[in-house]
């Protein structure tokens, strides 16, 4: 699907431990920077950098920023600046300045402002949108939603990703995440044309943690109401607002599926490691392999278990071989702090940072960003 994102590199920031510490949490989204050593443009990473003018070695690192990389963006954080450091700015294609006394999230509104005056200005790309569907109830499709959202922005700090659940009727994810439902499911059901960027700017929520949110009330009838014409509208748009869209798809066949799983530029199918689920697992591969035309959906295991815990299971291959069809991916169970995610209202990366369902999914995303990475090089 479409969207007018640049595809952009992590941001990187020389902060000071006390600025570390006002940002908390959100310091994690920022590559860490060494004061200046040798290696030239190659060694200045990050397409955004943060600079706090009392941290060691500020002054050499920000102008060897502006000689070598002047299309970086860059916010200079610091009181009494030397006429040096001001010049030095100048040389940026964009630049603020914050007062040694801002805090972390006044720090993040101004990385974001910056990020998004070139979102803007970047020519038309591909927005990546991908769809999660389980193959049997209760395969744990939500939580992996929410957590592959996260791990994407994780992973590419400077990207606004966008989380909507497509579950019209009885949707969970924003009740995991303990946030408003916002959509009106009879704007998928009126004239496509009237489905823009203001409009969706008034169904998204955005989250504590970064992400942002488009979800429903619950609704019976809201498979009756919502057209194929409008739920495709609506992710369009949706991929020119934001860099990444990460769709929860209902397990029951809608009259608008079909068109949703051909038009995204991923699908995973969610099944487990019993033998229903897994046929269930290989059938729907197939049928949705089928819709997409040659581009095959991937097989996602939820709730694998450590080998040594198989007491009452089978091979990986054994069932491969089975439902003729390879498994893509596995996440780890984790039901302890997936539960205390739910109930917390937070993903369960903030909860358990390691716990092994959070490193499978990055993991997931990783490899997926790197064919997308690798295909737009090409």
């Amino acid at each position: 699907m479409r969207a007018g994102a640049e595809d952009m590199q992590d941001w990187a920031a020389l902060l000071t431990g006390a600025r570390a510490s006002a940002l908390g949490e959100d310091a994690a989204r920022f590559r860490p920077l060494s004061p200046l050593a040798a290696g030239g443009a190659d060694a200045l990473p990050g397409a955004l950098i943060v600079i706090d003018f009392k941290a060691e070695g500020a002054a050499a690192l920000l102008e060897a920023y502006a000689e070598h990389k002047p299309k970086c963006r860059v916010v200079l954080v610091g009181q009494d600046l030397p006429a040096s450091a001001i010049r030095n700015l100048f040389r940026f294609d964009a630049s603020d300045v914050l007062d040694a006394s801002a805090d972390g999230p006044a720090l993040l509104q101004a990385c974001r402002a910056l990020a998004d005056q070139a979102r803007a200005a970047a020519p038309s790309q591909a927005a990546q949108c991908w769809a999660l569907r389980g193959a049997v109830g209760g395969a744990g499709v939500t939580t992996l939603a929410i957590e592959t959202a996260f791990a994407t922005l994780r992973q590419q700090p400077s990207w606004r990703v966008c989380l909507i659940d497509l579950n019209l009727t009885d949707g969970m994810a924003a009740a995991f995440l303990d946030v408003e439902k916002k959509l009106d499911v009879n704007a998928l059901g009126g004239p496509s044309e009237r489905i823009d960027a203001s409009l969706l700017g008034a169904y998204a929520l955005e989250h504590p943690k970064g992400i942002f949110i488009m979800a429903a009330q619950r609704n019976p009838l809201a498979e009756q109401v919502a057209r194929s014409e409008g739920v495709l509208a609506f992710l369009d748009v949706a991929c020119t607002m934001f860099d990444h869209v990460i769709v929860d798809m209902p397990r029951h066949q809608a009259p608008w599926t079909d068109a949703v799983l051909a038009a995204v530029d991923e699908v995973l199918v969610v099944s487990e490691l019993t033998v229903p689920s897994l046929h269930a697992a290989g059938d729907l591969c197939r049928e949705i392999d089928a819709v997409r035309g040659g581009r095959p959906a991937r097989l996602m295991l939820n709730r694998m278990f450590a080998k040594r815990s198989h007491r009452h299971s089978f091979p990986l291959e054994k069932a491969e071989r089975a439902i003729h069809r390879t498994v893509d991916y596995s996440i780890r169970s984790d039901w302890d702090h997936a539960r205390m995610a739910v109930n917390l209202g937070m993903p369960v990366a903030q909860v358990k940072p390691k716990s092994p369902l959070v490193k499978d999914v990055s993991d997931t995303v990783d490899d997926l960003l790197g064919g997308l990475h690798l295909s737009r090089a090409a």
